[in-house]
């Protein structure tokens, strides 16, 4: 096994505030991605997404080699459990979590693990895991967007489709490690969907890229995928048509977000 390259970067130009991770050793490859706080409490410095990166890449360095995809899953919510003082309050208040995406390959187990929406290519190959309340609050905002926008000369200051879409990303906690039809896994040493968690075996495979999913569109290397991204800035800057997201670029921002990439071969 050998990284042929790697890179991760914060969306606010500041290691320090990066909710992304890029993990790896002689036992596992991982992306690690916090999810973007929504919490208005503060009872996390400097944000729920960094300190869940934090604790997922110090649960990795501990991980027994020969896990399979149930047992990693279920040791990294229980690491995540263990930072709650209280446990009943975070039962009850889904936003105040620590949340966090992240994809595994397992040298031991040759294959590649899905803990929510991060994605990947197998020798070219894409595999996803989006989900549909993404997919759902996406189209909305380009809705809102596009309803506010249409046939005004000029571009709006403001993006009213995040404004719309806000009050939801909110409420979607609610919905988090359940099995309704807008549920969807989340590593947060809270709840658990081991049904979701998405399995491909790559015994076979050459050449693997890992990434999160502040790269919309996976190329076969970094300097491609970059260029892909910096392409839809410029074509699609509020990420309403091309690639439709829940948020877009700004010119306050690196990015959209905060994003990871991994190459390596085996």
């Amino acid at each position: 096994m050998q990284i042929i390259e790697e890179f991760t970067a914060s969306k606010r130009n500041n290691p320090a505030l990066n909710e992304d991770a890029i993990f790896h050793n002689a036992n596992y490859i991982a992306v690690i991605d916090g999810v973007t706080n929504k919490s208005t409490k503060g009872l996390w410095s400097p944000s729920p997404g960094v300190q869940a990166r934090e604790t997922l890449t110090f649960a990795l360095r501990h991980a027994n080699k020969n896990f399979n995809a149930y047992e990693m899953y279920a040791f990294l919510n229980e690491c995540l459990k263990t930072r709650y003082q209280d446990i009943t309050y975070f039962r009850d208040h889904p936003n105040d979590r620590l949340q966090v995406n992240c994809i595994i390959y397992s040298v031991a187990k040759q294959e590649i693990w899905f803990f929510g929406d991060c994605h990947c290519l197998v020798d070219g190959v894409y595999y996803n895991n989006s989900k549909q309340i993404d997919t759902l609050l996406a189209d909305l905002r380009s809705f809102v967007y596009q309803a506010n926008h249409y046939q005004k000369v000029s571009p709006l200051a403001e993006d009213p489709g995040r404004q719309a879409i806000l009050p939801f990303l909110e409420l979607q906690a609610n919905l988090a490690n359940t099995t309704s039809e807008f549920g969807y896994l989340v590593l947060d040493g809270i709840g658990a969907l081991p049904e979701k968690i998405k399995i491909v075996a790559v015994a076979d495979a050459q050449t693997i890229v890992l990434a999160s999913d502040g790269y919309p569109v996976l190329e076969a290397s970094l300097a491609e995928t970059e260029t892909t991204l910096q392409q839809l800035r410029q074509d699609d800057p509020l990420l309403v048509a091309t690639f439709k997201a829940t948020k877009g670029f700004t010119s306050k921002l690196a990015s959209f977000d905060d994003r990871s990439y991994i190459k390596f071969t085996l």
